[in-house]
């Protein structure tokens, strides 16, 4: 009888695209074996620890989120954890310090370190000061360097003009760094022109307005490196419904009206948009919304994990198959929960959901095989680039 040293029996599980019994046993951190239908009843495995899960609960890879801001690191790691995200890349734009500089770079890894609950890297940051100057980031290991176009981000946040812009995409893609970026319709062009004299990557951050998706529909037709994202809240708020209003008005990007919100619905179905960018609930949020749509929790996995971890190029998890990282979350699909207001570590995309029911319960998140518990002490890595 072969012996592991955690063995899963899960009666559903995102395995292959798909949901689907599932035996998964886990060694030294990693998934070791990967055995579905009739093979996962396999009476020949035993784990030094097993856990049974139950009908009422999916087996998911765990959740990477490339689009947040750990400014409280422990805090925002640990409320990462319990909506089941296991691996996040930082702005580099907000909290101090930023990552602006290869020095303020070192200075966030010492500070970060020992703090985190989920295992967390780091954009560099392009900001009208060090445009020229990139590569020293991207030197340092950080995951691609962001910017923000003027008109876009929260209010406060450094922005780039189009021909910063512009200077620092080609500076990014022309060193072989991925370039993410909130930009809308007006400079969107010229960035994709930029892709394609490079021959570069170039991830669309916050994807809001419809009038975007078919630039990006056409660069994927002529073959381009650009993926995309859109955020949890443009797939369910709409800007005709005013519940919430004050706590809505601080979102990023606002709200659009409900025809807008179901053309990214459809931009995620054909593949326009590649992932969702999460936040402690983004996967309920996402889930309550997907499902009503006919999608179910392999089409969720994909969006907030699989394809985010490809994206930033974390090739060692984002899926439940042997090699990759034993990250998981166990969720309760059909179990529903409101949103308490004052919820301890809601952060502002989340708190707009206060009094809403949500649909998708995540019953525990494990990293390298161990359940996360925000009661002890951190145990999350600090990525670099560099690594892989």
């Amino acid at each position: 009888m072969a012996q592991y040293e955690l063995l899963i029996h899960a009666r559903r599980a995102v395995v292959d695209d798909r949901i689907q019994q599932a035996a998964v046993t886990v060694d030294e951190g990693v998934i070791s074996s990967v055995r579905t239908g009739s093979e996962a009843r396999d009476i020949g495995l035993a784990g030094d620890h097993t856990i049974d899960l139950g009908d009422d609960v999916v087996l998911m890879p765990g959740l990477v989120d490339p689009h947040v801001s750990t400014e409280d690191v422990a805090v925002g790691t640990r409320s990462a954890a319990q909506g089941g995200i296991t691996s996040v890349i930082d702005y580099g734009t907000d909290g101090e310090p930023t990552a602006t500089a290869p020095t303020e770079v070192d200075t966030w890894r010492d500070e970060v370190t020992g703090e985190s609950a989920v295992d967390v890297g780091l954009w560099g940051a392009a900001v009208p000061g060090n445009v020229g100057r990139l590569g020293e980031l991207l030197d340092r290991g950080v995951f691609g360097v962001s910017a923000v176009a003027e008109g876009k981000g929260v209010a406060g946040a450094p922005t780039l003009d189009r021909a910063r812009l512009v200077a620092a995409a080609e500076e990014v893609m022309g060193r072989g760094g991925l370039f993410a970026v909130d930009a809308g319709v007006e400079v969107l062009p010229d960035l994709l022109d930029v892709v394609r004299r490079t021959g570069g990557r170039m991830h669309v951050r916050s994807v809001a307005d419809h009038e975007e998706l078919p630039m990006l529909r056409a660069a994927s037709r002529d073959g381009l490196a650009v993926t995309a994202s859109t955020n949890p809240h443009m797939l369910a708020l709409v800007s005709e419904i005013t519940r919430g209003a004050a706590a809505a008005a601080t979102l990023d990007p606002p709200v659009r009206d409900a025809a807008n919100r179901e053309l990214l619905w459809e931009a995620l179905r054909d593949g326009t948009i590649d992932a969702v960018a999460s936040a402690r609930l983004g996967l309920s949020v996402v889930w309550t919304e997907a499902r009503r749509r006919g999608f179910d929790l392999a089409d969720v996995a994909r969006w907030m994990s699989g394809r985010p971890a490809e994206i930033v190029g974390l090739d060692d998890r984002g899926g439940i198959r042997q090699g990759l990282r034993a990250d998981f979350a166990v969720v309760a699909d059909d179990e529903a929960f409101i949103v308490l207001p004052g919820a301890r570590e809601l952060g502002r995309a989340d708190s707009v959901y206060t009094q809403r029911a949500l649909a998708g319960v995540v019953r525990w998140t494990m990293r390298r095989g161990g359940v996360i518990d925000p009661r002890t002490l951190p145990v999350g890595a600090v990525l670099s680039k560099a690594d892989g």
